[in-house]
C-alpha cells in the first residue's frame, strides 16, 4: 500500500493531473461554442446535445482532477519522511 502511495503521489503524476484538469477547464467554453454551432447547422436531427450541461461537466471533471492533484500533493508531503 505504501509503495502505491509513493507511486501515485510522484511529482510527474501530480503535475500531469493538474495540467489535465486545467486543460479541461480551459477548453470547456470552446466545446460549448462548438456544440452550439453544430446544433445550428444540424437542427433537424432528433437528439440535441446540451451545450451548457456539457460545459458544466467538463468544468466539474477538470476541477476534480485539480482537486485530486492537490490531495496527492498533500499526501506526498506527509509520506516523504517514510522513505
Amino acid at each position: 500500500m505504501l509503495e502505491f502511495l509513493f507511486w501515485i503521489s510522484a511529482k510527474k503524476n501530480v503535475v500531469a493531473l493538474a495540467l489535465l484538469g486545467a486543460a479541461l477547464v480551459t477548453i470547456a467554453p470552446q466545446v460549448r461554442r462548438w456544440v452550439e454551432q453544430k446544433q445550428k447547422c444540424e437542427s433537424d436531427h432528433k437528439r440535441q446535445l446540451l451545450p451548457h450541461a456539457l460545459e458544466k461537466n467538463f468544468i466539474r471533471v477538470g476541477y476534480a482532477f485539480v482537486g485530486l492533484s492537490i490531495t496527492l500533493f498533500i499526501i506526498a508531503g506527509f509520506i516523504v519522511d517514510l522513505k
